[in-house]
């Protein structure tokens, strides 16, 4: 047993072996351009002193960064301060180093890693010359990013082959051919290659049976079949990580052959253009993987795709797929999970979701699901009858969509397990206890609500008090929870805006009558909107009422004799293009007769018996789509008209000129269902084209329906 003095002397020590520990990097004695610290077996930083010569560094050290400094010719006596060091780790980045004796690094016996990244000026030649007289057999690893070297440094693997590499960096380098086969035979105990950031298109594989990690993100590879194994041989067979994301990769189908122990696989930024059944089948092992930023192309999940009974991580973010079942994207919203019951982790953020009634055939069968992301995935709702059908959700990401509302009841059920809730950055405007049940409110650790458009008025006391009562839960309060209504208030802080529930009491009566008169308002506002909008709608069920009043039918091709070969539906604005164009090369040059409203119309018929009347005496409709064309209602309302005549003839009633780059965006649905099922000719932007458009377009308009 020890006595009092000697425990007191015990308890001393420990104190001031704890204090060396962690006491903080100190200037080192020798130099007030370095910091010195015991930590971590003794480390030392120069980084950006710029200095031009190592000065001497305590005996201690055994990690020194020298990185961004002014060593620009190394030799011997340039570590001469440090001949009594064991130095271990010893990084030379960014020196603008030019030439390096081949002896520099040999009195470093225990030099076990080496930087020289960043240094462009040495060349392949050089830094194999040095490495190959270090005379430590403890070095297992070299960095060299950003060397900017235009081949591949074969004779660098030479000089390594001495030694047993564990890693090798070679990241931002411009040459475009990799030889694995020569790495893999110079460095055969390798367990880490990262070839990154550079313009490799051309790569050759090679025989690893230690690589565990391989890195050739941010490249330009187009990876065969064969890139992992053959038939009869794996080429990595110990792979456990592998990165190959921002490649110009199509297709992954049959790709990962025989990497039975991979689990982590990262194939961002990739042209991916679909997932086929069984793509993941031959990964027995696979945890996690990560698959965003396909691009606009990727259209395609097969029901199979994502089968694998490993897989407990999946990263399908901000590829734009829209989850809806049509012509350009397809997948099945009952099997596209059904096959990976163990997924964790589930991140579909920045994909579109336009049903919310897909989640809930789509994430059923991920029983151990505990954390879903859907961020930016234009969701209008919370989904119901899915949370507490996934016993172990415990965290759901939902910011920056468009949720506003939400059944409480029907979203959450009686049980829940959610303790995180983030719906940051909606349009979320008053919060009351049918949004979050009271079996809600006792589970939740942490709830993010912070901008969204907050009324600070007494329809939100109740969330208010919620606050004040729970504030520990709300992630970002009080600095993002601003008002947004009412007017005065817009921008405030919440908890310093909001009235007090007094003055909400004493005012009931008041706001009876205000809501009343409200009401009143916007049931007129939104009578009259809606008339507003549906004018041309209500012109055009005008139109075929009176049609039907003067008892003769909608057009119709029975009529062989035809007054113009063609009617013309265009905006006001392009009259000059009719007029010198369409004009002057149709009925100038052709004798073609058009009908023009500018000139065809009667004058002191009603515009909508003008339309009709001349639209039925034309053999065909010419409509020209422009930017202006498309926003114009009157245009609008005559292609309505002329979707009546073509439901009633052949389908080559119908000519389409494009005369300007017009986006199916900017078009109204019914136009853009009507120029999706018609041919579309482009107006030529080059002059010597426009010849072979109008003697095509003239022929076309002499055939006959």
């Amino acid at each position: 047993m020890l006595n009092c003095s000697e425990l007191v002397i015990c308890v001393l020590l420990m104190i001031s072996v704890y204090g060396s520990l962690v006491q903080p990097a100190k200037l080192c004695p020798s130099t007030k351009s370095c910091t010195c610290s015991k930590t971590m077996g003794g480390y030392a930083s120069c980084r950006g002193a710029m200095l031009k010569f190592i000065p001497v560094l305590p005996s201690y050290i055994t990690i020194l960064d020298f990185s961004r400094n002014r060593l620009e010719c190394i030799n011997a006596s340039t570590f001469s301060n440090l001949k009594e060091l064991k130095l271990v780790h010893l990084d030379l980045d960014s020196n603008e180093i030019k030439i390096i004796a081949p002896n520099a690094f040999s009195s470093f016996s225990f030099l076990r890693i080496l930087n020289l990244s960043r240094n462009p000026k040495l060349s392949p030649s050089i830094v194999a010359d040095v490495v190959a007289q270090i005379n430590s057999s403890d070095f297992n690893q070299i960095k060299l990013d950003r060397m900017k070297w235009n081949t591949e440094p074969t004779e660098l693997y030479t000089a390594l082959s001495r030694f047993n590499i564990s890693k090798f960096v070679l990241r931002e380098n411009n040459f475009i051919n990799l030889n694995l086969t020569f790495l893999s035979e110079n460095l055969p105990h390798i367990v880490e290659i990262r070839i990154a950031y550079g313009i490799l298109s051309s790569i050759q594989p090679g025989f690893f049976k230690r690589l565990e990690k391989l890195n050739l993100y941010f490249n330009q590879l187009r990876l065969t079949r064969d890139f992992f194994g053959s038939r009869t041989t794996c080429y990595y067979p110990r792979l456990v990580y592998l990165n190959i994301r921002a490649n110009v990769i199509y297709d992954i189908s049959n790709l990962f052959r025989c990497l039975e122990k991979l689990e982590y696989l990262r194939i961002d930024g990739n042209p991916i253009l679909r997932i086929l059944n069984y793509t993941l089948i031959q990964l027995p092992s696979l945890r996690v993987l990560s698959m965003n930023d396909l691009g606009f192309r990727f259209n395609r999940i097969e029901d199979r795709a994502f089968q694998s009974i490993s897989l407990r991580h999946l990263i399908f973010r901000n590829n734009s797929f829209r989850f809806k079942d049509d012509v350009f994207y397809h997948f099945n919203q009952s099997e596209i999970f059904k096959y990976s019951p163990n997924i964790e982790y589930l991140d579909l953020s920045g994909n579109t979701f336009y049903y919310i009634d897909v989640l809930q055939d789509m994430l059923s069968p991920l029983k151990l699901l505990r954390d879903l992301q859907m961020d930016n995935c234009k969701l209008r709702t919370l989904p119901e009858n899915l949370f507490f059908k996934l016993p172990n959700l415990i965290s759901v990401f939902m910011a920056n969509n468009r949720i506003s509302r939400w059944n409480g009841y029907k979203v959450f059920g009686n049980q829940s397990n959610i303790l995180t809730l983030d719906l940051t950055g909606n349009v979320i405007s008053d919060i009351n206890e049918k949004l979050f049940p009271i079996n809600v409110l006792k589970r939740l650790s942490k709830l993010s609500l912070g901008n969204n458009p907050f009324s600070c008025t007494c329809s939100n006391i109740w969330f208010h008090n919620w606050i004040k009562n729970e504030k520990r839960i709300f992630q970002g309060y009080p600095e993002s929870y601003h008002c947004k209504t009412p007017p005065g208030k817009d921008g405030e802080l919440l908890e310093n805006a909001m009235p007090t529930f007094f003055n909400c009491q004493n005012n009931e009566p008041f706001f009876a009558v205000v809501t009343s008169l409200s009401l009143s308002g916007i049931v007129f506002v939104i009578v009259s909107s809606l008339i507003f909008r549906l004018r041309w709608h209500i012109r055009y069920w005008v139109y075929l009422y009176r049609v039907k009043k003067k008892g003769f039918s909608l057009i119709t091709n029975e009529t062989a004799n035809f007054d113009f070969e063609a009617y013309v539906i265009y905006c006001e604005k392009d009259i000059h293009w009719i007029r010198h164009k369409l004009l002057e090369n149709i009925e100038k040059e052709s004798g073609i007769s058009l009908c023009i409203k500018d000139r065809d119309f009667e004058v002191g018929n009603a515009l909508v018996d003008n339309i009709v009347e001349n639209m039925s005496a034309s053999r065909r409709i010419i409509l020209i789509i422009s930017r202006d064309m498309v926003k114009n209602s009157w245009c609008l309302f005559e292609t309505r008209i002329a979707q009546e005549k073509i439901l009633n003839r052949e389908s080559d009633a119908l000519i389409i000129i494009m005369v300007e780059d017009v986006s199916e965006e900017s078009m109204s649905s019914s136009l853009r269902a009507f120029v999706n099922s018609s041919p579309v000719f482009n107006f030529p932007t080059k002059q010597y084209e426009e010849g072979p458009f109008w003697l095509n377009l003239i022929k076309l308009l002499r055939e006959q329906t």
